[in-house]
């Protein structure tokens, strides 16, 4: 027979001697947690006889130790029965806290985002049975907040301030996330990467910011953003970054694409075969690895394979160091593809091919901004299954090393945000039981009803390729009519608009602009009926929970 631990308001916690300040952070969320549940503050003690709750680092010969960022549930019975929470590093005790406030407080990781209200209790019983957390499949997992715009406006102070980025990072940790890129092109003096590392996240970087450093532009408003020409100041700024991180916990990204996101190619045309252009980017991933070397002792690296870098690396013209994850990125819109260029759509695999040694990761977008037909603010347009299999398929490709999930804003993207964190931990899940599961921690009532719209949400998008995954976004449905509408006002229809080009079969404008209504005909018909149903439900949410 199983007894029950209980926990109450008469718990006495003892903390580590030395808390580190990610520890403190744990340790402030945790208590937070308790406040709201049982109503009253966690009283400490500094005599571990007197503790119903003790939190420490595992021992040399715990099974724990030896395993980065686990943790494990144990219960010591003396006099009394203690709960021990151990974790073998600042992670493992903040994602043992963490375990305890989800499964027995009934704190949801996205209590925040989904304005969930917190359920009081007099106790909480917990059965009398070890616990040790399983090991992750993916080893670096975290999110890009990539739509931090979204996030500037809550306060007057810009950039974001702490109380902003906070609710960020802390669903990161409760989604078991060890890794964070808290946005990009953001002032310099903001409070974001500081506090992320606080928190015990581990900082890794953008391709359009290797290094984390700032951007040339932003750095040499008007100079040449030149490799060839500026390399003394590009080095200044990677440098610059290094020294200022050095003493984190950093993925340090090489990458070498461009000002503005682009390939630098664009703007200087001198590199006008593979060759050229793999040649110039392997000799600065090379020296970015050289001054990081110069002032970090064995760091942990990565090279961005995006877009177009991918297809290079494909071609065998880049030569890359040694012992750094490959980081393979899909094209947008989930699929393990190089990304569209332009009105180019070359569709390279963007996975390492089998017999391909070393370590690899992959950069994977549920959000996405294009200014074609992209998600930017509302869900990924593709199914659950899709984004399952793609990922399964990455880690069959062992590309299970580093798993960076663009976030956007969070507020939107709780489904996928959720779902991803499942696939990250166990490698797998059962698509209908995580949503049942989500549903039901999201809303009290109505959860079949509004479990059968969520299925029905991918259904609605419409197809704009050839292609399972070219699925229309919000952006869809007004970038490209901006652009028809701008072509006819310059008196243009004469001929085909270039910029839609990335819909080949569309010779004509005459043709581009009925494709365009076609579909935004089709969207608008499959968005009503599935607005009527939401309305509906919403109702009755209405009556019953006035």
């Amino acid at each position: 027979m199983i007894h029950s631990f209980i926990l109450d308001n008469n718990v006495l916690i003892k903390y580590p001697q030395n808390r580190t300040t990610p520890i403190q952070h744990g340790i402030s969320m945790f208590e937070r947690d308790f406040k709201k549940v049982f109503q009253s503050s966690l009283k400490e003690t500094e005599q571990e006889d007197n503790a119903t709750i003790v939190i420490r680092y595992a021992e040399e010969d715990e099974p724990v130790f030896h395993r980065q960022e686990s943790y494990s549930i144990r219960f010591i019975k003396r006099e009394k029965t203690v709960m021990h929470v151990v974790g073998s590093d600042d992670l493992g005790i903040i994602y043992g806290l963490l375990h305890i406030s989800n499964e027995y407080f009934g704190i949801d990781p996205f209590w925040f985002w989904a304005d969930l209200e917190v359920e009081t209790k007099e106790q909480v019983r917990i059965p009398i049975k070890n616990y040790a957390s399983i090991e992750p499949v993916v080893r670096y997992r975290g999110w890009f907040v990539n739509d931090e715009v979204c996030l500037i406006g809550w306060k007057p102070e810009y950039p974001p301030t702490e109380e902003v980025w906070y609710p960020v990072f802390e669903a990161l940790l409760r989604c078991g996330g060890n890794m964070v890129i808290p946005g990009t092109d953001l002032p310099k003096h903001g409070i974001h990467f500081h506090l992320a590392s606080e928190m015990g996240l581990w900082i890794t970087h953008h391709h359009a910011e290797p290094l984390g450093a700032e951007m040339f532009l932003r750095a040499y408003p008007g100079e040449k953003a030149s490799y060839k020409e500026n390399r003394e100041r590009f080095e200044q700024l990677w440098e610059e970054a290094i020294i200022k991180q050095k003493d984190k916990k950093v993925l340090w990204m090489l990458s070498f694409r461009g000002q503005g996101d682009q390939p630098f190619w664009d703007f200087d045309p001198s590199f006008n075969t593979p060759e050229k252009r793999g040649e110039m980017i392997s000799y600065v991933i090379n020296r970015q690895k050289e001054l990081i070397e110069k002032h970090v002792e064995n760091p942990v690296c990565g090279v961005a394979l995006y877009g177009e870098i991918s297809e290079l690396y494909k071609q065998g013209v880049m030569k890359l160091p040694d012992n750094v994850i490959k980081m393979w990125a899909d094209n947008g819109y989930g699929k393990m593809v190089s990304r569209s260029q332009g009105n180019e759509n070359n569709r390279v695999p963007a996975l390492p091919d089998l017999d391909d040694k070393g370590l690899h990761g992959i950069y994977y977008h549920i959000t996405f901004h294009d200014l074609k037909a992209s998600n930017h603010l509302t869900m990924f347009p593709s199914s659950s299954t899709f984004i399952l299999k793609e990922l399964q398929n990455a880690f069959h490709h062992q590309a299970d090393k580093y798993l960076l999930l663009n976030s956007g804003n969070i507020r939107p993207h709780l489904y996928q945000l959720d779902l991803v964190s499942e696939i990250w931990k166990n490698g797998t899940t059962d698509i209908d039981s995580h949503l049942d599961s989500f549903i039901n921690r999201l809303f009290s009532t109505c959860q079949e009803e509004i479990g059968k719209i969520y299925k029905e949400y991918a259904t609605c998008t419409v197809s704009f390729g050839g292609y399972a995954d070219e699925k229309a976004g919000e952006e869809f449905y007004h970038h490209p009519a901006r652009i028809i509408i701008g072509h006819w006002l310059t008196g243009s229809i004469a001929k085909r608009v270039e910029k839609l080009g990335w819909v080949p079969e569309n010779r004509t404008f005459d043709e581009q602009v009925s494709f365009f209504y076609q579909k935004c005909t089709e969207g608008l018909e499959n968005w009503a009926k599935l607005k009527k149903k939401c309305w509906k439900v919403l109702a009755q949410l209405s009556r019953e929970h006035p």
